[in-house]
């Protein structure tokens, strides 16, 4: 058995970010784990609450959502890209004197020393 970290540079419109899912969900169906979800530069809108792909679409954000509560998967977000995203908590909209926040639950900020530990915890890294 194998444990994941997946490292998600793609936003949820992509087709890369669709084979993630893919991936994940056959990982998983495969008895294999994917301990934490990483995602840095343009992958941090997979965690953005305001979006809505049409419903002939998968719903990207929403299958992270579920394999995370389903298979206790963290799912973390760059601080920095997050932030320079517009993908924010409640305390750094607040910190910016914004009006509103959009990071989607069970979304969680980290930094990436945090990516580097989880690489010291996991079988493979893979990328999309």
């Amino acid at each position: 058995m194998s444990t994941f970290l997946l490292f998600i540079t793609s936003p949820p419109s992509s087709q890369a970010a669709l084979s993630a899912i893919k991936f994940a969900h056959a990982a998983i169906s495969n008895h294999h784990q994917i301990s934490a979800v990483f995602f840095y530069g343009d992958g941090v809108n997979n965690a953005n609450a305001l979006q809505a792909p049409p419903s002939d679409e998968t719903n990207i954000p929403h299958e992270w959502q579920s394999i995370a509560l389903k298979h206790n998967t963290q799912l973390l977000v760059c601080s920095a890209a997050a932030q320079r995203k517009g993908v924010l908590t409640p305390s750094e909209a607040d910190y910016h004197g914004l009006q509103g926040h959009n990071l989607a639950a069970p979304f969680e900020i980290a930094g990436l020393g945090e990516y580097v530990q989880l690489q010291t915890q996991v079988t493979q890294v893979v990328q999309f």
